[in-house]
């Protein structure tokens, strides 16, 4: 009878907490989950989980072979307990390395925001981050499904980048740099106008796919721009000259300015000191007041040369005698003509 017994036990697969053992899927119910690994009964499947256990249920069938976790070798009610959640995560963890390898998208709902971007997760429950630099739409996300492509993936630190531009643009560094060399002219349309910039849409050399581009406010014009939405829209067509690849937010940097003469650039040689100037009042503040003498060249009178008997409003002629030419900020320095001197005028 002892060796009988022996015989028996000898049959069973031996199993301790924290073992990787390997069983075949016998039930499948949204209640339970049973698996036949070679034990004395049959190993029962703790997930508490519930988008786990949805997973589980889309993605086994009975008679699957599978692997699983212990976490108990025996229970009160005397049967294992084990846990398929590494293998749940190894499955979905192959998926986004099938999607970000083969560049597939794939499609995950918004689920909270922060200033740097937005949270979200795939219908497998795996949370990704998207950055604000990687979004396209201009509305807020949060809770509707947007499609997106995976462009960071640390599967030991399960960290998972989204990017929504992915889907439109390439966002391959190498492949920018090939298609958008430092120096080359480029055109491009409008997608979004801001205080501080154009972001711009671009074609690759090859026809193959779209770059995107961002054009700084400072880049528009030699003079000083206050206010681009008065000069673009969304759809307008432009020329841009290449300035660098931006490897972090996978785009490159343009310049409309480098694509027009600088009309300062004879200044020094059209303009001398003492010379007399005219103009039209373009802006009034309290370090004084700036004037356009031609298209592209304005002249500066500063505050403490100006009258105090006298008033200037925008539009308003004035006349001036060069006083100084500052190249740094790009502008005529001036004095006002006067007809006559007041007191304590310096």
């Amino acid at each position: 009878m002892a060796d009988l017994v022996r015989s028996n036990a000898g049959a069973f697969q031996t199993i301790k907490k924290g073992d990787i053992v390997e069983g075949t899927i016998k039930k499948l119910t949204p209640k339970e989950i049973l698996l036949d690994i070679g034990a004395k009964g049959d190993a029962l499947v703790i997930e508490y989980d519930k988008k786990n256990l949805e997973n589980l249920l889309a993605l086994l069938k009975v008679g699957d072979k599978v692997k699983a976790s212990v976490i108990s070798a025996e229970s009160e009610e005397g049967f294992p307990v084990v846990s398929l959640r590494r293998m749940l995560d190894d499955i979905i963890y192959n998926r986004f390395e099938d999607a970000t390898s083969g560049n597939k998208s794939l499609f995950i709902t918004i689920t909270d925001s922060t200033r740097g971007g937005y949270f979200g997760q795939t219908d497998d429950g795996i949370r990704g981050f998207l950055p604000n630099s990687q979004v396209i739409d201009e509305e807020s996300l949060v809770g509707k499904k947007t499609e997106v492509k995976i462009i960071e993936f640390d599967r030991d630190k399960k960290r998972v980048i989204f990017s929504q531009k992915a889907t439109k643009y390439v966002i391959d560094p190498e492949v920018i740099s090939q298609s958008a060399k430092k120096g080359d002219i480029v055109e491009g349309a409008v997608t979004n106008v801001t205080s501080y910039g154009l972001y711009v849409t671009i074609k690759s050399k090859k026809g193959d796919g779209l770059i995107e581009g961002f054009i700084h406010i400072s880049e528009i014009a030699y003079e000083r721009v206050e206010n681009l939405s008065s000069l673009y829209k969304k759809g307008d067509s432009l020329k841009a000259q290449v300035l660098e690849l931006d490897s972090e937010n996978r785009r490159v940097n343009l310049s409309v300015k480098k694509t027009l003469e600088d009309a300062f650039s004879s200044v020094k040689e059209k303009y001398k000191v003492e010379q007399k100037i005219k103009g039209k009042v373009t802006d009034v503040k309290g370090r004084g007041v700036t004037f356009e003498i031609e298209k592209g060249i304005f002249g500066f009178i500063p505050a403490n040369k100006l009258p105090s008997t006298s008033s200037y409003a925008v539009g308003d002629s004035v006349s001036c005698e060069v006083t100084d030419i500052d190249a740094r900020r790009r502008v005529i320095i001036a004095s006002p003509i006067l007809k006559a001197i007041p007191i304590g005028y310096r």
